[in-house]
């Protein structure tokens, strides 16, 4: 991801943590470089934050999504860990294909990240379901990004009371770095074309057609991901707007009252009990469909 797309580009995640990852990427943008070495040093320990490979258990697949979610793995997953929405979509397409598994769980604890390649895995996932049960969980959070991902799967648990779900909203910002760069005694000039081409910029402060720009590419990718979570959760359009996507973060069974979670559990249950129950129905069901064309012949 390039640094300017993380400043400026719309985001599905819990602001706090989209601030983070912004100081993070400005520091680079100021010239100045996140001294990885020294971070390993200071902590004791090398920074160890490879996205984590699914484990297979009781022929159920459990992919782990922890972590903020980008298209490809970038400086921020180095530092605080994270998760590429290509490798994870690699590796449902080859639970899904795998005989052998009977069900995916997602394991979820992330408070979003971008919204690219976001509603790509999104209708992975759901397509997916036509194929095996798929179920997401989470024991810490479920938001923003991250609800678009699960909320895509056949049912969403939380394991507890304090499990936040939700932060279904869309946030753009817009960095000016102009007086910084005044400090330092220097002065940038674009040269482009095209009225659009550099309407948001760094180098100056945002004008009102900039802004505008903005808030319209901010409005329609909400409306995207509710249209998403409306078609993923059987619910209209309206009914996810009025309950469930006005930015808010439920915890625990908040989430559930409003509509955005289908109950409590644990990995476990999930693991040994409800994924290999739903997988029996749904062989069942698959039996049952062939013996009526059968009988239709």
């Amino acid at each position: 991801m390039k640094i300017i797309d993380v400043l400026t580009s719309p985001w599905a995640i819990v602001p706090e943590k989209l601030y983070e990852i912004q100081e993070i990427y400005s520091v680079h943008l100021r010239g100045e470089k996140i001294d990885l070495a020294g971070i390993e040093a200071k902590i004791g320990k090398p920074l160890e934050n490879e996205e984590k490979k699914y484990d297979v258990i009781n022929d159920v697949a459990v992919i782990y999504l922890h972590g903020v979610t980008a298209k490809r793995a970038n400086l921020f997953t180095k530092i605080s860990g994270g998760v590429s929405t290509e490798l994870a979509g690699r590796d449902i397409t080859q639970t899904l294909d795998d005989p052998e598994i009977r069900g995916i769980i997602l394991d979820i604890d992330s408070p979003g990240g971008t919204v690219d390649g976001t509603l790509e895995l999104a209708e992975l996932v759901y397509s997916g379901r036509s194929k095996k049960p798929i179920v997401a969980h989470t024991d810490g959070m479920m938001a923003s990004a991250a609800y678009w991902i699960g909320s895509a799967a056949h049912k969403i648990y939380i394991s507890g009371d304090t499990v936040q779900t939700g932060s279904i909203g869309v946030v753009a910002t817009h960095v000016d770095y102009s007086k910084y760069e005044a400090k330092l005694g220097i002065k940038t000039t674009e040269v482009y074309a095209g009225k659009y081409k550099r309407l948001v910029s760094q180098y100056r402060p945002l004008s009102k057609d900039g802004q505008q720009l903005l808030q319209e590419k901010v409005d329609y990718l909400y409306s995207v991901f509710v249209d998403s979570v409306a078609l993923h959760r059987g619910e209209s359009a309206e009914t996810v707007l009025e309950n469930m996507a006005d930015g808010k973060v439920f915890t625990g069974k908040q989430g559930i009252t409003a509509g955005l979670v289908d109950g409590v559990s644990t990995l476990d249950r999930l693991i040994y009990t409800t994924v290999p129950v739903m997988h029996k129905d749904r062989e069942v069901e698959s039996e049952l469909l062939i013996l009526n064309e059968e009988l239709k012949q």
